[in-house]
């Protein structure tokens, strides 16, 4: 079994892409206060710190390409998950799999140390045939995040290209706090709709879980692909009650056209392409990045269902 690494104190240089997401931002918050931070994203990123740079322009900009020529970075975090979402459209997903591709060229033409996925578990897909807890070896299964599945496809394949750039990809399950992924914005509703007959076990990680997570990466020799949970799993409905909420049972086949009516009326938050996962289990194990980066959440459940409202 691989021993933990003791974290490295030394600063480094980041460029953190897709860093004015909510995730994102919270990322920079903490890293800046060890590392030397820049924020590329072309949204804006109102009152980024003031030691914090943001180059505002997308990844294939030709000031983009200058600022990896310069050599200005060694490490590199891609926040995937925010350059993807199951509304978004064709030109969307062309859009985010071309600004990654051009990424990974400047990597390997300007000799960037370290690159960092922050992908996603729901990848795996929500499957009736899921085992109780999915390794990372398992297939990226999911009929959604069509973009994100690609960037992580093309990272793996980044593993064989330059096994000397040290290519770690997380794939973290639901992340509450300041997230405004899919199942938190599911949660958010003043009523939750459910399916008749289906109570999932659902997982949960605290934004600053996998903040520390990534911390820890970036502090050691490591590549490869991670899970990260956070606390137990816990039943959809007992978390919904846990929120203090109500939940709608609605009839497995009457679900899509009746999600899909309540989103065009802007009564509802969720797309009705998200209804496998709150009917199939998607849970994965997260033993490798215990092992190997030393990594164990700090919130319990409570406090893990509780950021899911913090933020609404």
């Amino acid at each position: 079994m691989t021993q933990p690494m003791r974290e490295a104190a030394t600063e480094q240089s980041i460029a953190i892409c897709g860093a004015s997401g909510q995730f994102g931002n919270v990322l920079v918050r903490t890293l800046h206060r060890r590392h030397r931070v820049m924020a590329v994203d072309p949204r804006p990123f109102p009152n980024h710190p003031a030691d914090v740079r943001h180059h505002q322009a997308e990844l294939t900009r030709r000031s983009t390409k200058n600022l990896f020529r310069k050599r200005i970075f060694d490490t590199v975090i891609h926040i995937g998950a925010n350059t993807t979402s199951v509304k978004r459209g064709p030109n969307k997903f062309t859009r985010a799999v071309e600004n990654f591709a051009r990424l990974l060229e400047y990597c390997d033409s300007y000799d960037v140390k370290k690159l960092v996925l922050i992908s996603s578990a729901n990848l795996y897909g929500a499957r009736a045939e899921n085992s109780q807890f999915l390794e990372e070896s398992a297939p990226l299964l999911s009929a959604d995040l069509s973009s994100l599945r690609e960037i992580d496809m093309m990272t793996q394949s980044f593993f064989w290209k330059r096994p000397d750039i040290e290519t770690v990809i997380f794939r973290p399950v639901n992340i509450t706090g300041t997230s405004n992924g899919v199942l938190c914005r599911y949660l958010r509703n003043s009523r939750v709709p459910t399916l008749l007959g289906f109570n999932p076990m659902i997982q949960l990680v605290h934004e600053q879980d996998l903040i520390h997570a990534i911390t820890l990466a970036l502090g050691q020799n490591c590549r490869g692909i991670y899970n990260i949970a956070g606390p137990r799993p816990a039943p959809l409905k007992h978390i919904i009650s846990m929120l203090g909420k109500e939940t709608i049972d609605i009839p497995h086949p009457l679900a899509r056209p009746v999600l899909r009516h309540l989103n065009k009326l802007g009564k509802l938050e969720i797309h009705p392409t998200y209804i496998d996962h709150i009917r199939y289990i998607c849970m994965v194990n997260d033993t490798r990045a215990r092992t190997e980066l030393g990594y164990a959440h700090a919130f319990n459940l409570e406090q893990t269902i509780d950021a899911i409202d913090l933020w609404s």
